[in-house]
């Protein structure tokens, strides 16, 4: 119950609540071990014949609620509440239980009136299946809080789960009093002991001084030799009777279990080790697992994600959150909180795998081998992927050169050929004051239809290889135009601007024209909207974004060859576009499209795409 105050009193009320509520209720159980004779505790003994669920179910809320005094999810909260259900109905069952309390009271029946015996009967059984499971039901949650805890929130679970280890202990010891000591007091009374303070005492240390000392060692130590000293128990004691069952004496039986225990304690305790200690530490132990599954993940990460797959490996081998790859790392290697190991491939550097530290825990030599062999195996990876950004990088800069060109050509052609043309056409129209009317006439009439179709042609050709309204008003502008173009009535189309936008290359003016204007012809032909909706912003990246209120994409929908013409666009750039149904209905159409002040190209790709240009 101190303990219980001093965690109330660390602003800790829940848990410290719970802690009293336990001080409290086994102390009261504790108290009133002897049936009454009659009386007011002859009720009691009626109404609390189950209350022996108190000794354990005050540590089990605090378990589905440690370390922040909420639980896990919203799963979990359920759970819970179905679980406390389940308790108010196993008592109300158990407190109609009168061939229990006959046996307990010398055949005296119940005097409080309760429930039929069969109803009560029932009421106990399904309460006390609804309390198994909230039992139960704790070892998983903090199970699930382990996979994703890290710092002072996994050290104050790994002191939760060193004290949960004292209640086997307990329950083995009660067993041993009961079956082979006859109920002998002192052994007995150790075990309630046991089992009601060393984890109540664990959690106050959780809470309060969980920095008391480095609680991994001691768990894995205690998890390992726990479990070990079970299996040789069990082993043995199981000789033993199935020699003295078969051959008559247990002579042979301990012979035998002598032996085998010889043979397999060694092989199994590392077996039993290993698996522990991965549990607790992560994959320091075992530097070969921990580098298949960094294999395993590059694999199947796509190019551009190398990095990540990288990065998420080394955090789940390290048990940390946050673990990244630095290009250029400081000078003076490891800093307060951060440990780092060199990316290094054939004597050329790529960088530093750094790893920030948890608070409250320091990165052991084991921890730092580990990392260093990570390390190693990633600077392959790492160089993989740098090669892939490249090339992106450079695919982007063939793709601006590209689109710089057209935009040169259809320069030319307007500016040159087109005037050109409309001059010849003006000669010819003066010729026509010539002799021989009639001949001359045909002549200059064909001549007069022919430049006019290559005049025709040339401003198609222009017109395809770029949208003209976006050099005449701008993208906005453009897209403007186009939802004007397309709105015939029936939809009626917002456009949105955060401001005016920088100016933007070549290509991925063409490319927001093309994937907006694919998506703009979507809404009118096939979503049913009344209106439509297009926000346009430019930071490190061109966001351009189309919702509308229609029907939104059946689950039977297909995406099309236009879905597939704005993927391409987008991912030439290096950038994506993605569609999804929005919550209020309709379709959301984003895509994200970098500008060059977020991916500069390199060296090399700037060299290649002034070549193209050139």
């Amino acid at each position: 119950m101190a303990v219980g105050v001093a965690v109330f009193r660390a602003r800790r009320r829940r848990i410290g609540s719970l802690l009293v509520l336990h001080g409290l209720c086994f102390a009261l159980l504790l108290s009133f071990t002897q049936p009454s004779e009659g009386g007011a505790g002859a009720v009691v003994d009626q109404l609390g014949a189950g209350s022996w669920v108190f000794l354990f179910l005050w540590l089990v809320l605090i378990a589905y609620v440690l370390p922040d005094e909420r639980p896990a999810s919203p799963f979990w909260r359920r759970w819970v509440a179905g679980g406390l259900v389940a308790v108010a109905v196993f008592l109300v069952g158990s407190a109609g239980d009168a061939a229990g309390y006959r046996a307990t009271h010398h055949g005296t029946p119940p005097p409080v009136p309760w429930l039929p015996e069969t109803v009560s009967g029932l009421l106990g059984v399904v309460g006390l299946l609804g309390t198994v499971l909230l039992l139960g039901g704790s070892a998983f949650a903090v199970r699930g809080r382990l996979r994703q805890a890290a710092g002072e929130e996994r050290v104050q679970l790994l002191w939760l789960v060193w004290g949960a280890t004292s209640l086997p202990v307990a329950l083995a010891l009660a067993w041993v009093g009961h079956f082979g000591l006859d109920d002998d007091p002192l052994v007995v009374n150790a075990a309630l002991l046991l089992a009601g303070t060393a984890l109540p005492i664990t959690i106050g240390v959780a809470v309060l001084r969980h920095r008391l000392f480095d609680i991994r060692p001691v768990l894995s130590r205690t998890v390992t030799y726990g479990l070990l000293l079970g299996a040789v128990v069990s082993l043995y004691a199981g000789l033993l009777l199935a020699a003295e069952h078969v051959l008559g004496s247990s002579a042979w039986g301990g012979l035998m279990a002598v032996g085998i225990i010889a043979v397999a304690v060694h092989p199994a305790e590392a077996w039993l080790r290993a698996r522990v200690e991965r549990w607790v530490y992560g994959d320091r132990g075992d530097p070969a697992m921990a580098l298949r599954r960094l294999a395993a993940a590059t694999e199947s990460a796509e190019s551009l994600g190398l990095v990540a797959a990288i990065t998420d490996t080394v955090a789940q081998a390290l048990r940390v959150h946050d673990v990244w790859v630095e290009a250029t790392p400081p000078a003076d290697g490891d800093d307060q909180g951060v440990v780092r190991a060199t990316l290094e491939h054939r004597g050329e550097r790529y960088g530093a795998l750094a790893v920030a530290v948890p608070a409250g825990r320091e990165m052991s030599a084991a921890d730092r081998d580990l990392l260093a062999d990570l390390a190693r195996y990633a600077a392959v990876t790492v160089r993989a992927a740098r090669l892939a950004e490249d090339l992106q990088a450079s695919r982007s800069g063939l793709v601006t050169a590209r689109e710089e060109e057209r935009k040169r050509l259809r320069r030319d052609l307007h500016d040159g050929i087109g005037p050109s043309l409309a001059a010849i056409l003006l000669k010819l129209e003066v010729a026509r004051s010539t002799r021989s009317e009639q001949a001359r006439d045909e002549l200059l009439g064909e001549i007069r239809d022919e430049t006019r179709a290559a005049v025709t042609e040339v401003r198609r050709v222009v017109d395809d290889l770029r949208p003209p309204a976006i050099d005449e008003v701008g993208l906005v502008g453009a897209l403007r135009q186009r939802a004007d173009s397309l709105s015939g009535g029936r939809v009626v189309f917002d456009i949105d601007t955060a401001g005016p936008l920088p100016a933007l290359p070549a290509a991925v003016e063409v490319a927001a024209f093309r994937i907006v204007s694919e998506a703009l012809t979507n809404v009118t032909r096939h979503s049913g909207a009344t209106r439509c909706r297009l926000e346009v912003t430019a930071d490190h990246d061109l966001c351009l974004t189309v919702s509308d209120n229609g029907r939104g994409a059946g689950p039977d929908s297909r995406p099309g060859v236009g879905w597939a013409s704005m993927k391409e666009r987008a991912g030439e750039l290096g950038g994506r576009v993605s569609i999804d149904n929005s919550a209020s209905g309709g379709v959301v159409v984003r895509a994200l499209l970098p500008l060059p002040a977020a991916r500069p190209p390199s060296d090399v790709a700037a060299a290649e795409a002034a070549e193209v240009a050139r």
